[in-house]
């Protein structure tokens, strides 16, 4: 049991340390404050963190990309990035412990165009909603007639 604490300590210092120094230049708002302990499918122990904070995509691509990890222990893996359900996953194994760095998959939500804003009409000085001229040229030819 001591080996196993001793794993997932080394294994997330490890993992923090590699995180801040590969983002800390590019990206230094995404973050990792919230780690969790669990178990993987194949019974293995997992580090689970939620990336967070502006640019936590970019960032995280990055990190998988980008940054090498030093891996030692027979059965580590490289990290590698998968697309799950609503997230997008940075795994890798290091001394017998899953790793995985996630952050929400939301879409991309394109900026509205100018000519698709609708064009507002401002009211008037006095307050009042401002009449069409042909609905003044009515009024003008009722109030015309009775007197």
């Amino acid at each position: 049991m001591l080996e196993l604490a001793d794993a997932l300590i080394g294994t997330k210092l490890s993992a923090v340390r590699s995180w801040y120094l590969a983002v800390r230049d590019r990206y230094p708002s995404a973050l990792v404050p919230d780690w969790r302990v669990g178990t993987a499918e194949d019974g293995a122990p997992r580090l689970t963190v939620q990336v967070i904070g502006e640019h936590a995509q970019e960032a995280l691509h990055h990190f998988a990309s980008a940054y090498p990890i030093a891996l030692g222990g027979s059965g580590d893996l490289r990290p590698v990035v998968e697309f799950r359900p609503g997230r997008v996953v940075c795994v890798w194994r290091s001394n017998g412990v899953w790793v995985e760095m996630w952050h929400h998959d939301l879409p991309a939500v394109p900026a509205p165009s100018p000519a698709l804003i609708p064009r507002r009409r401002l009211l008037p000085p006095s307050g009042r909603l401002p009449l069409g001229q042909r609905l003044t040229n009515i009024r003008r030819q009722y109030t015309n007639k009775e007197n």
